[in-house]
């Protein structure tokens, strides 16, 4: 019984160790090469984690060769562009002046249902509001509103704002961030009167404590604490 679990949790932490040399890209961020390694990996791994009979070794020198054929594909679409073409393919417009280009739509095979789902979830209900949208090598659609459309800021109102310092996350769930603390220049008797002055006696009180430069907090208790 003991030996598949091991075994599991061994390939389960060697495959978490590859996939954070590959990157931390989120799945709906991955190119093409990328998801299909992703698939293969998984693949591979499941074989000798059901099958007790092949040695592990066999398990760990494929998925080894996959993160290194990605890493080596990875390096040289750097350098190239024309093979990161290959690989990757180019952004295609599908609407410009917002007029749909139907060419285009039916060369990334997307309906018209999907570009105005897609347009909604990005608050978007007018295709006249769009100078420009493309769909992108991994999938994603970005797009450029006309002036006259896009959201008000301070600088289109022609005001400079303040830069305001981030804010850290000094403590979660009761534990201490200790190198953020030193990020915004304070330390562990600056955050004891904090808890004073809001009648907490320990940081496992605390659910989440954040803070900035400029003494600005952000502190919420643990619920029936």
């Amino acid at each position: 019984m003991l030996v598949p679990f091991f075994r599991t949790i061994l390939l389960y932490i060697f495959i978490i160790a590859a996939f954070r040399l590959m990157g931390k890209r989120q799945v709906a961020e991955m190119q093409a090469t990328e998801f299909v390694i992703t698939i293969l990996i998984s693949a591979v791994a499941s074989v000798p984690m059901q099958d007790l009979n092949i040695p592990l070794l066999h398990g760990l020198v494929p998925i080894l060769t996959l993160i290194a054929a990605e890493i080596f594909l990875s390096v040289l679409s750097m350098r190239s562009q024309k093979l990161r073409r290959l690989l990757s393919g180019r952004p295609v417009q599908i609407i410009r002046n917002g007029v749909p280009d139907q060419q285009a739509l039916r060369k990334v095979r997307m309906t018209l249902d999907d570009v105005f789902e897609t347009l909604r979830l990005k608050d978007v209900f007018d295709l006249r509001s769009i100078q420009f949208a493309q769909v992108e090598t991994n999938g994603q659609v970005s797009l450029l509103l006309f002036p006259g459309a896009q959201a008000v800021t301070l600088d289109t109102l022609g005001k400079s704002p303040k830069p305001s310092p981030p804010m850290e996350l000094i403590v979660s769930d009761g534990v201490l961030y200790r190198e953020n603390l030193q990020a915004i220049g304070r330390d562990e008797a600056w955050l004891d009167s904090i808890l004073k002055a809001n009648l907490l006696s320990s940081l496992k009180q605390v659910f989440l404590l954040c803070a900035d430069r400029s003494g600005n907090i952000l502190l919420f208790r643990k619920e029936g604490k």
